[in-house]
């Protein structure tokens, strides 16, 4: 029996992936390092600091599953769930069992199934002035918000007698990309980022872990969004510390990595919090849609 009281769904296995939150990003200045007035700085400062304490908030959900054995639903549960979700300015909800090689190594996940949410990072004064401090409020912004209503729907998951765990989007126990391209959600970008129709790279994901059973996700036609990233490149021209790689290297099981992680750190660090790779891929900006940027 875990610590917990009930047995992981799963553990993770895979030596090629390692949970590692950087050290760096945890002694980041609450006030971004160019000259800003003092407000803004506190802004900064609370949706940083509201993140910490959401993941690790997230952590804890999974405690208090013991008597959730449920799975059944009801006709119209799923249906109710996506509306309390998207009341909350949830932009993203897809279903998805869980790919156990994508999970970080010796890492517990408890449930089998997950739902995915994921929220748009605005571009009007946030993510198109990268980098610069505004930018990163508007990133931290969505990591705190999402991250507070992932937990809230778990815990009203937890409340109908469904196992379940949340896995806040500054760091979960498993891989959101693979999960994320297995629901129908969007591609893979050379960045390394998910691609969306709706937005480019600029949402952030987390996701539910849970024994309830799932619908089955709607899946799109990405075609014409593969080709146009595949022949892009923008991001591994334009990656202000050189952290994108012009071909990913693929790790055992089947991981692939698209970035220099160091690099990309020592980037977010040395470049005013950079977060340049949202801004300058092409399908991001509102202004633009495949149609226009194929002339």
């Amino acid at each position: 029996m875990s610590d917990v009281g009930i047995e992981p769904t799963y553990i993770g296995k895979n030596k090629s992936l390692v949970f590692v939150v950087p050290k760096e990003l945890f002694s980041m200045s609450a006030g971004p390092p160019e000259v800003i007035d003092r407000e803004t700085a506190k802004i900064f400062s609370k949706y940083m600091r509201g993140t910490f304490k959401g993941f690790q908030n997230s952590r804890k959900t999974k405690y208090g599953n013991e008597n959730n054995t449920k799975t059944k639903v009801s006709s119209d549960f799923w249906e109710k769930f996506e509306n309390k979700a998207k009341n909350l300015n949830v932009d993203f909800i897809s279903y998805i069992p869980i790919n156990e090689n994508f999970i970080f190594k010796d890492l517990k996940v408890y449930g089998k199934n997950g739902i995915i949410l994921g929220m748009e990072m605005k571009w009007d004064d946030g993510i198109e002035t990268a980098p610069s401090a505004n930018c990163e409020i508007e990133v931290f912004r969505v990591y705190k918000l999402l991250g507070d209503i992932t937990i809230v729907l778990t815990e009203f998951l937890k409340d109908q007698g469904y196992k379940s765990e949340a896995h806040h989007p500054f760091g979960g126990k498993l891989l959101y990309g693979p999960h994320v391209v297995a629901a129908g959600l969007g591609i893979l970008g050379r960045s390394g980022l998910i691609i969306t129709p709706e937005f480019g790279p600029r949402q952030r994901w987390s996701m539910i872990t849970t024994d309830v059973d799932i619908p089955e996700s709607s899946k799109q036609n990405f075609d014409e969004l593969e080709e146009f990233c595949k022949n892009c490149g923008l991001c591994v021209k334009n990656c202000k510390g050189g952290a994108i790689y012009k071909e990913p290297i693929e790790k055992d099981s089947g991981i692939f990595t698209h970035i220099d992680r160091s690099k990309c750190i020592n980037s977010l660090l040395k470049n005013n919090y950079c977060s340049y790779c949202l801004k300058i891929c092409p399908p991001g900006i509102p202004s633009k849609n495949l149609r226009d940027l194929k002339k």
